[in-house]
């Protein structure tokens, strides 16, 4: 009787010993009566970042940013997980608001580059195929490349014993992804994704694991389940992929939305690579771009310093504390990139309640649309400016009464036109126009996009969502407070 005495009090010390060990949501959890799982929605360490990334796109009026994907394979044949599903639901969190980047799915897992892009002009109205495209892997699994182990027992008499004792295991999952121009074929230089993830396994009960991203110029931590590490790590990267991946091709200041410093090594290394790989007429012509959407700049994106790009750049310098004698520099360069400053002084934005401007009693704008000779069921829109100003395309289908923006587009990203000037749409890029369907076209003083409601900020060739032509001239006037005209076809057999 002793001596099972003796041995039930033992056993009890050495749980109570090995329970003061354990963490306090452990310990809770098991004085738990009757524990049970519950289902959570899947919030991972970067969905605060991939809304993020969706604002800053939608302030920045970022667009037409086209993106198809082949399947995200697993070299490793060990993580049986759906990657690239897992980067459609990321670029669907990162573009609820901006709708800035649209990504398209096609074909099956074994198709090439080569076939998708065959698919995906079958499938479009227009014929259009997306500008790049993503391709990545799963492509390092090292297990166990670490394992550290500890143990205590007790043995009574030789005739009871008992061992409690843990493991430690530490694997390594890798994930690389990069951009493809659907052009040439090549890679996009600088838009890649390389993180490593290491995942340690504790194998004690009730323990969970813990995982770190190495990669994005930053360590991320976050828990996963044991039994789903693997999995949950490689959520994480392709959704730090997906926002690395865009940032960088759009060159927008991602690392931000990562809570990663402006001043990080890492970073100004890859700020100072944008620069250097500009020639000087892309970077006049980037800065042009900023600052028009910003508001300090109204002229053509031509990559030229004129006059009216010197005084734009001298009035940015003042809004952000900078002496006009400041060269365009990298270091310029970096503040240009990742401060914010003030909407600019031009195209103040309406009041409130305001009425619509009405639009001017002259058309500015000349709009032909005609068949094209060499094929009678494509479509030619040309259209000529008496006035400059940013000119606005939108078709109709005469049966579904879906109306689509064909100009600007993901080819032609400029609405800017001058007096004099004409352009062709589609003219060289690479999409077809119905000449049964019907055609419009606004024109406004200055540029609106950043004004306009949700809808007329959707993609190119997506469906607006407005029932007329006059729909989208009232919402473009009612926005942004300017005249704005609408001219339709002048040709004879137009509708």
């Amino acid at each position: 009787m002793f001596h099972r005495t003796a041995i039930a009090l033992c056993i009890a010390t050495l749980l109570a010993a090995c329970n003061s060990t354990l963490p306090k949501a452990v310990q809770q959890t098991r004085a738990e009566q009757n524990p049970v799982d519950r289902s959570q929605r899947n919030i991972t360490n970067f969905t605060p970042a991939l809304r993020c990334m969706d604002d800053l796109m939608f302030t920045a009026g970022t667009r037409d940013v086209t993106l198809m994907m082949e399947e995200l394979r697993d070299a490793t044949t060990k993580v049986p997980v759906s990657a690239r599903d897992m980067m459609t639901s990321a670029v669907s969190d990162m573009t609820r608001r901006s709708r800035a980047v649209r990504l398209s799915v096609f074909g099956g897992d074994q198709q090439n580059l080569a076939q998708l892009l065959q698919q995906a002009q079958k499938l479009s109205a227009f014929a259009v195929i997306p500008e790049h495209n993503i391709r990545g892997t799963i492509s390092q699994l090292d297990e166990n490349v670490k394992r550290e182990s500890s143990a205590l027992g007790l043995a009574v008499e030789n005739a009871f014993g008992v061992r409690f004792g843990g493991e430690t295991k530490f694997s390594v999952l890798g994930f690389d992804a990069a951009v493809v121009d659907t052009n040439t074929f090549s890679v996009v230089p600088g838009v890649v994704s390389k993180n490593t993830t290491v995942v340690t396994q504790r194998d004690s009960s009730a323990a969970d694991g813990q995982a770190r991203i190495l990669g994005a110029n930053a360590v991320f931590a976050f828990s996963a389940a044991r039994a789903e590490g693997n999995a949950q790590a490689a959520r994480n990267m392709v959704e730090l992929a997906a926002i690395e991946l865009v940032g960088k091709l759009i060159r927008a200041p991602y690392w931000q939305c990562l809570g990663v410093a402006d001043d990080n090594p890492e970073v100004l290394r890859e700020m100072d690579d944008w620069f250097l790989a500009m020639e000087d007429s892309e970077r006049i012509r980037f800065m042009q771009e900023r600052m028009r959407d910003r508001r300090y700049y109204d002229g053509a994106l031509d990559g030229q310093a004129s006059k009216n790009f010197n005084a734009a750049i001298d009035s940015y310098k003042r809004a952000l504390g900078l002496p006009a004698a400041v060269p365009l520099d990298g270091a310029f360069f970096r503040k240009f990139v990742t401060q914010a400053v003030p909407r600019g002084p031009l195209a103040p934005l309406p009041k409130a309640g305001a009425a619509p401007a009405a639009a001017p009693a002259e058309a500015p704008l000349q709009l032909f649309v005609q068949p094209v000779k060499s094929d009678a069921s494509q479509a030619s829109v040309r259209v000529a400016a008496l006035a400059p100003g940013y000119v606005y395309c939108y078709a109709q289908n005469p049966e579904s009464k879906a109306i689509t923006r064909i100009y600007p587009n993901r080819f032609v990203r400029d609405p800017r036109i001058e007096a004099g000037q004409a352009i062709a749409v589609p003219g060289k890029a690479k999409f077809k126009l119905n000449p049964a369907h019907d055609y419009a076209c606004m024109h406004a003083p200055t540029e609106v996009y950043n004004d306009l409601p949700p809808p007329l900020r959707w993609g190119d060739f997506d469906d607006v969502k407005l029932a007329s032509f006059d729909d989208i001239r009232a919402k473009f006037a009612e926005s942004s407070g300017q005249a704005i005209a609408m001219v339709k076809p002048l040709t004879a057999g137009a509708k």
